[in-house]
């Protein structure tokens, strides 16, 4: 038995009320393979942000300024 997605639902709030509402639609596969892309970036970006923080927490500050100044001046330095 298939029902429309616009159709309302009786259902009953916490005081044993009836009320109608709109059922939601099932995602389509595309919507569902961007959800899961969106999630796995996410979670990706939020491992490296951690590992990254528990790896170079340990060093001074002054000597990360350091090392990324060095960087920066080889980056923008012009090539030989």
């Amino acid at each position: 038995m298939s029902t429309r997605c616009d159709s309302p639902v009786r259902t009953y709030d916490p005081f044993g009320e009836p009320v109608d509402i709109a059922r939601a639609c099932a995602a389509t596969p595309g919507d569902r393979r961007a959800r899961h892309a969106a999630l796995a970036v996410f979670w990706s970006l939020a491992l490296l942000l951690t590992a990254g923080r528990a790896y170079l927490g340990d060093q001074p500050v002054s000597q990360l300024a350091a090392g990324a100044q060095a960087r920066l001046a080889l980056l923008v330095s012009p090539a030989p």
